[in-house]
């Protein structure tokens, strides 16, 4: 997921969505029940009703048209530039609409207007649309502020969280591979080339890759603090090779898998296994890290761990809205935490 932090851009949301139009679709004829209840003499309710949304209807749809094939073109504006270009698209759009419905007039319904009455109706049409517009197009804004921010403050979690190998990570591997320089050197090699890959991926500015990746990442993470805990730590994979190749957010494992070190194995005497597993469900990836817990130092988490995993969380939102899924499952003798990813 590439972010785009350049406040200047264009901000019109995507009507080539099935799902958008639908909803608007839904407000427009909304819109028109409201405009039909404005009491008329000229015309019954339902007369009012059908004039109004067969109206409405093309107008909004003519301009979702419009506006779905210039998306690309007006996101490159500014924002002003933008606001002004789409405001003076959709009222050109409502008057010319006018001008089709007073030609055809008797068989829209209406009839034939007075040259009077011909100008307040494309007056009235014109104020109307300019006013829903503009409300439509500042909420577009807004919400393309808010996710703009949202994708800010959430590109220095990614950036935080990447640089956050903590001290005493760095120090006990630096230690580790000291000690084995003397004794085993093919194991300190491989120690540092961990390290290095770790190291590597934290300086990455890309804030998603494939499962494979983050899998191979999560590897190499416990592949070193297996030399400091030896026997005391034990991975448990399952994995489904098919799901190498679906992307997911960076750093989505490791740091769960250094927690369930951090929290459940390394305060333990005897140790523990942790078990990392990967699996393809009901065209959903679903990921999950489980590691034992004790129950004296189940009170005694870090807060560390809560932040860890409030950052996945927030980026899992960013990236698939609704759909993805973040829970904590904890046992009194386990602690599990599970994704799940929309493919």
């Amino acid at each position: 997921m590439d972010i785009e932090l350049n406040g200047n851009r264009g901000f019109i949301p995507n009507f080539c969505d099935v799902t958008v139009v639908f909803m608007l679709v839904l407000l427009v004829e909304l819109l028109a029940l409201l405009l039909a209840l404005a009491p008329s003499s000229s015309a019954g309710f339902w007369d009012r009703l059908a004039t109004i949304s067969m109206f409405a209807q093309w107008l909004a749809l003519i301009n979702a048209s419009l506006l779905c094939g210039l998306k690309a073109w007006l996101n490159k504006q500014t924002v002003a530039a933008c606001s002004v270009i789409s405001l003076a698209l959709m009222l050109s759009i409502t008057l010319g609409l006018s001008g089709v419905v007073i030609f055809f007039g008797d068989f829209v319904g209406i009839g034939r207007l007075t040259e009077q009455d011909m100008v307040y109706f494309v007056l009235r049409n014109l104020a109307i649309s300019g006013i829903i517009y503009a409300v439509v197009l500042r909420y577009f804004y807004v919400q393309y502020q808010w996710r703009s921010n949202l994708q800010a403050q959430s590109h220095a979690q990614i950036q935080a969280l990447k640089a956050r190998i903590r001290p005493h990570f760095l120090f006990n591997s630096m230690n580790t591979i000291a000690c084995l320089v003397h004794i085993d050197a093919d194991k300190a090699e491989k120690a540092v080339e961990d390290l290095a890959d770790l190291f590597r991926a934290s300086l990455q500015e890309k804030t998603s890759h494939t499962l494979g990746d983050e899998l191979d990442l999560t590897a190499s993470y416990l592949d070193i603090e297996h030399l400091r805990l030896g026997e005391r730590l034990s991975a448990k994979w399952q994995l489904d090779e098919t799901a190498m190749d679906i992307e997911v957010p960076s750093f989505c494992i490791q740091p769960l898998a250094e927690n369930a070190i951090y929290h459940g194995i390394e305060p333990v005497a005897e140790g523990g296994q942790i078990k990392i597993s990967a699996q393809l469900e009901n065209n959903r990836l679903c990921l999950s890290v489980s590691n034992p817990v004790k129950e004296q130092n189940a009170m005694s988490r870090h807060q560390g761990n809560h932040m860890a995993q409030s950052n996945i969380q927030t980026r899992l939102k960013l990236m698939y809205g609704d759909e993805a899924e973040f829970t904590i499952n904890a046992e009194p003798d386990l602690y599990t935490v599970s994704i799940g990813i929309p493919i």
